[in-house]
């Protein structure tokens, strides 16, 4: 295809492909955008296009463009400021949250799953320090942690509902 013949063709099929982005994208002001880096990809490489080809060419490339833009698009979290007002500053000190709750739960919970708990969290010893201590191997800490925390989480969704929270 020639680039004399551009304008033509990109008059031609201009909503089409519009509409297209449209469906894709779900919003006017992306479609906006990205058909117009559509077409400037399109005038880049029309030399290589022949022209019964080149509509399938045009969508090809609203795809891909279109993809890539929801993709970039994806990495950044669209906020209005205003939310970050409900996030407590970290600069301004905070008084220390009451965590009798959780001691509690975690009293209630029989000795063994107690002790992996106390040894995970509270003296930050791994696993395989913890299989020592505990003369068990790494796979049943792993196993008891688990059974712990399960234990715990519905202990404490217990106590939520119960209003004792």
């Amino acid at each position: 295809m020639r680039k004399e013949q551009f304008e033509d063709f990109m008059n031609a099929h201009f909503k089409r492909i519009y509409h297209y982005l449209l469906t894709l994208l779900g919003n006017d002001h992306d479609a906006n955008d990205v058909v117009q880096m559509v077409f400037i990809s399109f005038y880049e490489h029309i030399d290589r296009v022949e022209e019964p080809t080149a509509l399938a060419y045009v969508y090809r490339i609203a795809y891909n463009k279109s993809m890539t833009f929801l993709k970039q698009k994806n990495r950044f979290v669209q906020v209005e400021p205003s939310t970050f007002d409900r996030y407590a500053d970290k600069n301004v000190p905070q008084s220390e949250p009451d965590h009798s709750i959780l001691h509690a739960a975690i009293r209630e919970l029989p000795p063994r799953l107690a002790s992996v708990i106390q040894l995970q969290y509270f003296e930050k010893l791994s696993y395989k320090e913890m299989s020592e201590q505990l003369g068990i191997s790494v796979k049943a800490v792993e196993s008891l942690l688990v059974r712990a925390k399960k234990q715990l989480r519905k202990k404490m969704l217990k106590d939520r509902r119960e209003g004792r929270v």
